[in-house]
């Protein structure tokens, strides 16, 4: 089997190279670490441990990448490098049992194999490694199997230049590690690679095992309820849907728009330089500006991803701490300098919360959605995947406006289709050195189209841009969007943080109450999202119409169930008369 790739370099553009990859080999590789041992699994474990049960066969369940080598070394140095870096890291060498109380087990000594595969005759060399990684990634995609691995290890060699290593790539286990953990193993590896006498790399720090152990104590489990206490108070303002275009239905494709611009990646260090403020969360600002105009709201409840690597003992943490958290930004009428600056200062205090029982956590959400009668999805609307460095806030400080604006003709913008996921819209920051790669990715077309994704794209781009040279005033933000708000009409309301189309929630309650007569109304007697409804031999009170309206109400995103049920023994002539209806035998919420 082989994997192909067309791809030219910079230094001859004209020139496209096939690069066609053979298996080779697998070669054992021994390593020996300083301890094995067996404990539960940390919260960060835990939580992936859950979502990749429910979802097992999830795009993100492996995290492939591309691991630097230093020129091209020698297959048994790449293998030393791999032994030394699994022997350091206990999350490498870590297995898992599933049950009532999920353990990890950590291997003090075992084989990992390295899979080689060989590249075509001719010269190969470092200036190749961008295509050849990015072919031998794509293989070991393709090229797996049912049983699960911490850790798959590849690489690819020249066989005309004594089977030298061109590249090296490497699948983890999402289970294993997080795109932080990801990053430090890079780090490592290169390290290794460059010393390959020097063995480990000074001690290796805290590990899985340990971070379970410290889990336990009575400061972490109340650090863990107070995080579940600020998600409550979030998860009381969150919207079910952040937004929709007028008129959208689901049953679209999922697909994600990329946008590429190198303007938006001088303004960005700008913008960071001036204000102090992290690269990733001023990107995030700006979507939170686009996005806040356009749903028309002054606040965003949005849910992000954190590393949870706040303390010393865990900067060079390798396991997964990753999980979700919920950041309120108030974008209000602020300038965009100071939007920037609260929004950096929102996404730190939800991080700070971020780490806590998942199980916990699961029933608080359903126990808020039943009481708040929606479906609330916690895909994180923002997540970057991008280093932080104190030269990505000071640098780029001399870019001048007009280098900015020229560089606008380079832009970009690329669809691609996607595994389905669970929200309208995210966004992904996946680069910004160079250039801005930023993904918005819809889950359903039908709900987000693509000609949406990329509107939303342009507009951040353009408030990145304009706010380079100077503070962007609140006032002229809404000229530089260029987009105009998606507003209220009679059947469109906001009803607890929710914007929702009036026929949306009637099409839930029909199919959630047939075959009874059934009517919602915007407004009854001051009261928004009243349905009147005729009782059935299976929905007499108003608990059992919402417990039908809830069981049914991931089939209808758009939707919230009725704020208040009417139920009836007869309809009248005019359901749409709420005055027609007779007296109730039963009336109320539904709710717990």
């Amino acid at each position: 089997m082989s994997a192909d790739t067309e791809t030219g370099t910079e230094t001859t553009p004209r020139r496209r190279r096939r690069v066609l990859l053979t298996p080779a080999r697998s070669i054992p590789v021994e390593f020996a670490g300083e301890r094995g041992g067996e404990g539960p699994l940390t919260l960060g474990q835990l939580n992936i441990h859950n979502w990749l049960g429910a979802m097992p066969e999830h795009s993100l369940a492996n995290l492939w990448v591309e691991l630097p080598i230093p020129g091209t070394p020698s297959i048994d140095e790449v293998a030393g490098a791999a032994a030394a870096l699994i022997a350091r890291h206990e999350s490498l060498r870590t297995t898992y049992t599933s049950g009532e109380e999920p353990r990890q087990q950590v291997a003090k000594t075992g084989v990992q194999l390295l899979e080689v595969c060989s590249l075509g005759e001719g010269h190969w060399g470092p200036r190749d490694r961008p295509a050849v990684a990015e072919a031998l990634i794509r293989w070991l995609r393709e090229h797996t199997d049912s049983a699960w691995r911490p850790l798959r290890m590849a690489v690819s060699v020249a066989p005309d230049e004594g089977d030298r290593v061109i590249a090296c790539a490497a699948g983890f286990a999402h289970l294993t590690v997080d795109h932080a953990a990801i990053e430090i193993l890079k780090r490592d590896f290169a390290g290794l690679l460059d010393h390959p006498g020097r063995g480990q790399l000074g001690h290796p720090g805290h590990q899985p095992l340990d971070q379970a152990e410290r889990e336990t104590t009575p400061a972490e489990q109340r650090r863990a309820e107070a995080a579940l206490e600020y998600l409550r108070a979030q998860m009381q303002r969150i919207s079910h849907c952040l937004y929709t275009v007028p008129g959208a239905r689901p049953g679209g494709e999922s697909l994600a728009v990329e946008l590429s611009s190198v303007a938006a990646a001088m303004a960005v260090r700008q913008i960071a330089a001036r204000t102090r403020a992290s690269r990733s969360s001023t990107v995030l600002a700006a979507v939170c500006a686009v996005v806040a105009h356009r749903a028309n709201r002054r606040d965003l409840v949005l849910p992000i991803l954190s590393n949870n690597r706040f303390e010393h003992h865990l900067t060079g943490y390798v396991g997964s701490l990753v999980q979700s958290t919920l950041a309120t930004v108030e974008v209000g009428d602020r300038d965009f300098d100071e939007l920037v600056g609260h929004t950096w200062a929102a996404v730190m205090e939800a991080s700070r919360h971020a780490r806590y029982d998942a199980a916990k956590r699961s029933a608080m959400d359903e126990l808020v959605e039943h009481e708040r009668g929606l479906r609330i999805n916690y895909d994180p609307l923002f997540n970057s995947l991008v280093p932080e460095s104190w030269s990505g806030l000071t640098g780029g400080v001399g870019f001048q406006s007009g280098r900015i604006d020229a560089a606008l003709a380079q832009t970009r913008l690329l669809w691609r289709p996607m595994p389905p996921a669970g929200t309208p819209i995210r966004f992904s920051l996946n680069q910004l050195d160079g250039c801005l790669r930023l993904d918005a990715w819809s889950s359903d077309s039908g709900l987000m189209p693509r000609a949406e994704l990329e509107s939303v794209l342009l507009a951040t781009e353009r408030v990145l841009v304009a706010a380079a040279p100077g503070d962007l005033p609140r006032a002229r933000t809404p000229d530089v969007i260029g987009l105009e708000p998606i507003t209220g009409t009679p059947d469109r309301i906001l009803v607890d943080s929710c914007w929702v189309d009036v026929v949306d929630v009637q099409r839930l309650v029909d199919a959630a109450v047939a075959p009874a007569v059934a009517h919602v109304f915007a407004e009854v007697g001051g009261r928004p999202l009243v349905a009147h409804l005729t009782a059935t031999a299976t929905v007499r009170t108003p608990e059992q119409a919402h417990a039908r309206c809830m069981a049914i109400l991931a089939d209808h995103p758009t939707a919230i169930t009725p704020r208040q049920y009417v139920i009836c023994d007869a309809a009248p002539s005019d359901p749409a008369d709420p005055a027609a209806w007779p007296a109730p035998s039963a009336t109320g919420s539904g709710r717990r």
